[in-house]
């Protein structure tokens, strides 16, 4: 049984979509194939031979996809965790982690478009992806707005 103030796994919360689109992300990127996060480059030896040398990136597509995930769980956790009734002064920090993680949103639908076009992604999939980020930003959205709305005198 869950302890006061957390979820059970089946419930939605903006929390646990954003954990489940963090864990969709990191669970699809894994596979290197579809989403490499390294450059191959071909470099010839001083006998001709060539040989083909990988070079790890931390500014790929497949890592910015990852910390764009990773980011919105995060703001958003840290945002529920911000108790307005012990803590009414956190009011504008717990707003502002709720609008980043809107704002990250609409920028992971972008990345996942560029992610189609260049990991040849199919239509079902990228719809799949794009549709639980989009619910995951109505859903901040709405939570967000129930929040200025309830906290409007503090």
């Amino acid at each position: 049984m869950p302890h006061a103030g957390e979820h059970k796994p089946n419930d939605f919360t903006p929390v646990v979509g954003a954990m489940m689109l963090a864990n969709h992300v990191i669970t699809i990127t894994e596979n290197a194939n579809k989403f490499p996060d390294y450059t191959e480059k071909e470099r010839k030896t001083e006998d001709g031979a060539t040989t083909i040398v990988v070079i790890q990136r931390q500014d790929s597509l497949t890592n910015w996809v990852r910390e764009q995930a990773k980011a919105i769980y995060i703001l958003t956790y840290t945002a529920n965790e911000i108790n307005l009734t012990k803590q009414p002064w956190r009011k504008q920090e717990r707003l502002g982690k709720q609008v980043e993680a809107i704002r990250l949103c609409g920028e992971h639908l972008a990345a996942i478009q560029l992610c189609q076009r260049h990991y040849h992604l199919s239509s079902k999939k990228v719809k799949y992806w794009g549709k639980k980020t989009r619910d995951l930003r109505n859903a901040i959205a709405a939570w967000h707005d129930s929040d200025v709305n309830r906290y409007k005198n503090i």
